[in-house]
């Protein structure tokens, strides 16, 4: 009798955790983060343009009504080759401080391709709104469109070559053999190597996988060693190549030029994906020097700062905001990044659905897909990862963009080389 009742006890145990799990893997399936509480907004949403030929184009009529206001405009485009796609460019405007060069902003969007519809409409707000006369006087503005535009043309984070651009921008050739050594841990579930399938076993199973490698090494090293970039496996995701792309070769000795005929430089990079939904985060790695992160807090008083190093953030290696400070010879330059969160991807079920949609998306990539079904279901997940379509969402970016550059604007007027 006491057998059966234990027997009977073991097979409801096993049937509790059974159904555990497949409430666990149901909710993963179906995962969908709540849209921020604010009201649609027409004209917000009129400033996202969802392909990189239109959003290009309405960038370049944007800086012809600033050429026609401001003297001395300075426009160029760096063609990027492409074995895919033809009509590339980096755009860049540049209008100098009106009359005496104190500080600099720039502001660069579509680093990472799929991004550069909502860094393309805040670009075009920062024009349209804080771009007058007075704001011009002393400070100069160099905007950069579409750093990656294969990916953005493409709805890929990544070049053609699978290079994460934000991984790329070295200051010295070492970067591409900094040894990421926690990688190689995490490849066998973020690098599969054959045509993605949603039915596989393998992506059935993701969340369980995942919460495992969790369990044996920890969220937060598993956290860094996935998304701080690595520079051995190309086919890889967030692989950071083997020397410095061809556009940021093209850009160094312009940026050179420019940010040192003034003393003080910020750069603010636009970028989608981690984070709260419908959050604004300012997102960097920690200075080493004092002075930036006091100017860093002075511009952005009021706005918390996440620096890379708190338990739900991350640091990264070859960053185009850091890249931009070592081309200055001396002076002082404040290196910004605004996150626009999608997935919650601070929370652990956000953080792997994050990283499922990136794994598949880039095995599709690298392999190509198991069915036309897989690969429209993949690619819609991914888009809507790093440019959701949500009225809420898009409204609620340009509303925190508005009143967050408004204040950082009068804030940075303040800060001392």
């Amino acid at each position: 009798m006491m057998l059966r009742w234990l027997w009977r006890g073991l097979l409801a145990l096993i049937v509790v955790a059974a159904l555990g799990v497949a409430v666990a893997l149901w909710r993963f399936a179906n995962y969908a983060p709540a849209d921020p509480a604010i009201a649609p907004d027409a004209a917000a949403q009129a400033l996202f343009i969802d392909d990189y030929a239109g959003a290009r184009q309405a960038f370049l009529a944007e800086g012809d009504a600033l050429a026609a206001r401001f003297q001395r405009v300075e426009r160029f485009a760096i063609p990027v080759a492409s074995a895919q796609a033809s009509g590339l460019f980096v755009d860049g405007l540049y209008v100098p401080a009106q009359q005496s060069p104190k500080r600099l902003i720039i502001m660069s969007s579509g680093v990472h391709g799929v991004e550069g519809p909502a860094g393309s409409a805040v670009t075009r707000l920062f024009m349209q709104e804080f771009m007058g006369e007075a704001a011009l006087a002393d400070t100069g503005v160099l905007l950069l469109h579409a750093i990656n535009p294969y990916g953005f043309a493409r709805q890929r984070r990544f070049t053609e070559q699978n290079v994460d651009m934000n991984r790329n921008a070295a200051q010295t050739n070492a970067l591409y053999l900094t040894d990421n050594a926690g990688y190689p841990l995490v490849d066998s579930l973020i690098n599969p190597t054959q045509p993605a399938d949603l039915g596989a076993v393998q992506h059935r199973l993701f969340l369980l996988r995942a919460v495992g490698m969790i369990g044996q090494h920890g969220m937060g090293p598993l956290r860094q060693a996935v998304l701080q970039g690595q520079y051995a496996f190309p086919k890889g995701i967030y692989y950071g190549g083997s020397a410095l792309a061809p556009q940021f070769e093209a850009l160094a000795p312009r940026l050179r030029a420019i940010m040192n005929a003034y003393p003080v430089s910020m750069s603010i990079d636009l970028h989608t994906g981690y984070g709260a939904r419908g959050h604004l985060h300012v997102f960097l790695n920690p200075p080493d020097e004092p002075r930036v992160r006091q100017g860093l807090e002075t511009v952005f008083q009021g706005h918390p700062i996440d620096w890379g190093s708190g338990k739900d953030f991350y640091t990264i290696t070859g960053d185009v905001t850091s890249w931009m400070g070592s081309l200055r010879e001396g002076g002082l330059h404040l290196p910004a990044g605004f996150e626009y969160g999608t997935l919650d991807s601070q929370t652990t079920l956000g953080a792997i659905k994050s990283l499922h949609i990136t794994v598949l998306e880039n095995q599709g990539a690298q392999w190509g897909y198991a069915s036309a079904v897989d690969q429209a279901r993949i690619q819609r997940d991914y888009r809507e990862m790093f440019n959701p379509s949500s009225p809420a969402w898009r409204t609620k970016v340009i509303a925190d963009s508005r009143a967050l550059l408004a204040r950082a604007m009068a804030q940075y007027a303040t800060v001392q080389p």
